[in-house]
């Protein structure tokens, strides 16, 4: 058993006394349970530009798009979508890299998208990067189930990340053409994007409020090797910060920790203070995090899809991946960084 975390020496008063009002919250609302995601083979993860992107952000530069599977032809990601559900998978995600306005090129998929959703029982989701309203409508129309879109509070630091000059304008009008559409929406906002420094993300979560979204996926600035901020990443204490406001902002609303955050004894302090904080779901816990919820009485369930989707019968996984004695701690192939307005 991992050693367990004394939270009453590591978290300020007035912030513990937060997170407990967030968890009982959550609790109250839902029960005293959690939710794990686990995708691995059952919800790839897709690029349709391959290893290919036009920013090279300072948190990214590419990188982790080299860990997808490569689809850059419509018919290609059919071809894969086919496969993928003949090997058991429930779902795919479609994402990549951006062009020189942050926009992934997911709309000139649309009709493979229809296909797939035509053809096969498969949930398709997307990163869109920035999005226009008509975009927005092809995706519609074509079945997406849904998109996953990061919110970024603090523009200077957006600029400087990404290097495209943004306006707060540029996220709520995407925000706004993904709504009205009446695509599912699932927001992320980033801990730690401004070189781990804690800054806009609770403005993020303000932007966020007013919308009609599934949930609000927490993530944080992961080090990645070849990439400007390999050696920086953000304070564990600063996703309880944002993980107990959002619980306070969206008393309806589940709030999810998505599995884009740190390695090692950071992500286990990360998952303890999240369910401390009032998470209800997690994305690829730490074997920490499903000892210490089975420790501590909460009823949990494991699903095979991105962590974005709500839970349902026909995602759980019956026999989970890992238990306690086999638990992964290290982030999945779920967890692409590259998009201004896709996910972090």
């Amino acid at each position: 058993m991992v050693s367990e975390f004394d939270l009453d020496r590591i978290v300020p008063l007035h912030l513990r006394d937060r997170m407990e009002g967030a968890r009982a919250q959550t609790t109250s609302r839902s029960g005293k349970r959690l939710n794990f995601f686990v995708t691995s083979t059952l919800f790839p993860s897709i690029s349709i530009t391959g290893s290919q992107c036009s920013l090279h952000c300072k948190h990214c530069g590419g990188k982790l798009l080299e860990r997808l599977i490569p689809c850059m032809t419509p018919e290609n990601l059919v071809t894969t979508a086919l496969a993928a559900e003949v090997q058991g998978a429930k779902g795919i995600l479609i994402t990549g890299g951006c062009d020189s306005k942050g926009k992934v090129p997911v709309p000139a998929m649309s009709a493979a998208i229809a296909t797939i959703k035509e053809r096969t029982g498969l949930i398709v989701i997307a990163h869109t990067g920035f999005i226009s309203s008509t975009e927005a409508g092809l995706l519609r129309d074509s079945g997406l189930d849904g998109v996953g879109f990061d919110v970024v509070g603090d523009m200077a630091a957006a600029r400087e990340v990404y290097g495209l000059d943004l306006l707060e304008q540029d996220y709520t009008s995407s925000l706004d053409a993904l709504s009205d559409a009446g695509i599912m929406l699932f927001p992320h906002v980033c801990v730690g994007l401004n070189a781990g420094q804690f800054s806009g993300e609770l403005h993020a979560l303000e932007m966020i409020r007013g919308y009609e979204v599934s949930t609000i996926v927490i993530t944080g600035l992961m080090p990645v090797q070849g990439t400007p901020f390999l050696g920086v990443k953000p304070e564990p204490l600063e996703f309880a910060r944002v993980i107990t406001t959002a619980v306070e902002h969206f008393p309806d609303i589940p709030i999810t920790l998505g599995c884009a955050r740190s390695s090692g004894r950071d992500r286990e302090l990360i998952d303890h203070l999240a369910i401390e904080s009032g998470v209800e779901n997690i994305a690829v816990p730490t074997r920490y995090a499903v000892e210490y919820a089975k420790r501590n009485g909460y009823s949990t369930d494991y699903y095979g899809t991105c962590c974005g989707l709500p839970p349902s019968d026909d995602t759980r996984i019956a026999i989970p991946f890992y238990d306690t004695g086999a638990a992964v701690s290290s982030f999945d192939t779920d967890s692409t960084s590259t998009l201004p307005g896709g996910k972090t």
